[in-house]
């Protein structure tokens, strides 16, 4: 009996040889994404335009629209707000679907103080991505419109993680905003390592810290950034606020003019000098400053409280009233700024006792308020004819006059009264 031949093996069918520069592209992809990481964004971005420049006839829409995009983000965090939005922009020409650019048009509209541009370019991205209600609530924390931001965080909340880096850093953010200082600081601080290669989560704990009166603390978050970002707008202006804080003017200033160099939109900024025109008594300056920063962005409230700010100190109360006012309508968050807005609108209302009682809590550590506290709290107690406390805050605010004219100004006027 015959053995019975095996039937003949059939040769395993062979994969496509990959092309070459399909090879090329994976190994500088792959580079690419370790200089993100590595914090080395200028280098990252040269190799995504190389890629588009070697490879652009041979790449489908899909990946010349991921390239653009994350040129995009790089440049965002470099500070090059023109090159991000084009090639974001870019990406989009490939196709409508690509989350990543929308989001980054959108933080480029709110760096910009362009909010409802921003509204609008984080409403576009896909329902079930996280990235749409967490760019909303960014937009609201700007505003610091609690109510909004809450909302779009409990949305964002059931769509990622809760330990998700940027949900707890915006999670911090709303905790500060709702009067929880210390709870956002100490937030702020386990987050950090977590978020050393996030240019936008590392500027936003830095303002936490500078908002919470922790300006060594902020300077040192824009110092990591820095090493990566030079430019970046954000550096400029937090460091000019913190500057600030520390009464050093000079620095303050050249901070301030860099931020807005490199952003002319960066109301942030324009606020540090508005407060330095204030100083000096260039009430004029900073009014202009003031009104040209709420013709860019009506709805910022900061805006509105801080030209309120400067018709106050000029003891113009009804045109402080209004900007007030428009401030409150708009605002809904409890930070030491709002409550010196909530003092002196109970002043310009005529209830000084009430005001006084605010600023009382308000001075009792020092921040950048302060100055501006001890001076209102002194017209406090003149109007309510304690002459006692009166006295207490002038003989305080004396070993200031030399920091701020308008200290001096109201030492002279009370005690000549």
């Amino acid at each position: 009996m015959d053995e019975k031949k095996e039937n003949p093996k059939m040769p395993e069918p062979q994969q496509p040889a990959q092309a070459p520069g399909a090879r090329y592209e994976e190994v500088l992809m792959r580079e690419a994404s370790e200089k993100v990481a590595k914090g080395e964004y200028m280098a990252a971005a040269d190799i995504f335009k190389d890629i588009l420049r070697r490879f652009g006839v041979t790449l489908d829409d899909k990946q010349k629209s991921l390239l653009n995009s994350e040129l995009g983000t790089v440049y965002f965090w470099l500070g090059d707000l023109a090159s991000a939005k084009q090639h974001a922009e870019n990406s989009l020409g490939y196709g409508d679907d690509n989350d990543q650019a929308y989001n980054i048009l959108g933080k480029i509209a709110v760096a910009q103080f362009q909010f409802p541009k921003a509204r609008g370019y984080f409403s576009k991205i896909s329902d079930e991505n996280p990235a749409r209600p967490l760019g909303l609530c960014l937009v609201s924390i700007r505003l610091r419109d609690m109510t909004g931001a809450q909302s779009f965080f409990r949305e964002a909340a059931g769509k990622i993680s809760p330990l998700d880096p940027e949900y707890c850093v915006y999670e911090a953010y709303l905790t500060l905003l709702s009067g929880g200082t210390s709870a956002a600081v100490t937030a702020a601080r386990e987050l950090i390592r977590k978020c050393t290669k996030d240019v936008t989560l590392m500027l936003l704990i830095a303002e936490i810290f500078m908002t919470a009166g922790n300006y060594g603390e902020a300077e040192a978050a824009v110092d990591v950034v820095s090493k990566s970002c030079p430019e970046n707008d954000m550096v400029f202006a937090i460091r000019a606020h913190a500057a600030y804080a520390d009464e050093n003017f000079d620095a303050a200033r050249s901070y301030a003019e860099e931020a807005v160099r490199f952003n002319p939109l960066n109301a942030y900024a324009k606020t540090v000098l508005m407060k330095l025109a204030c100083r000096t008594c260039s009430y004029a300056i900073a009014e202009e400053l003031g009104v040209q920063i709420i013709k860019d962005s009506p709805e910022y409230s900061l805006g509105h409280a801080n030209l309120g700010d400067v018709y106050f100190n000029q003891e113009r109360y009804e045109l402080a009233g209004i900007e007030y006012e428009q401030t409150q309508q708009l605002m809904n968050s409890d930070t030491k700024g709002a409550r010196l807005r909530k003092a002196r609108m109970k002043f310009v209302e005529g209830d000084y006792r009430e005001a006084a009682k605010v600023l009382e809590e308000l001075i009792e550590f020092h921040h950048t308020y302060y100055d501006d506290a001890m001076c209102d709290l002194a017209l406090c107690y003149d109007k309510l004819g304690d002459e006692e406390k009166t006295k207490q805050v002038l003989d305080k605010m004396a070993f200031r006059k030399s920091f701020y004219h308008r200290t001096e100004k109201i030492l002279k006027q009370l005690r000549e009264a």
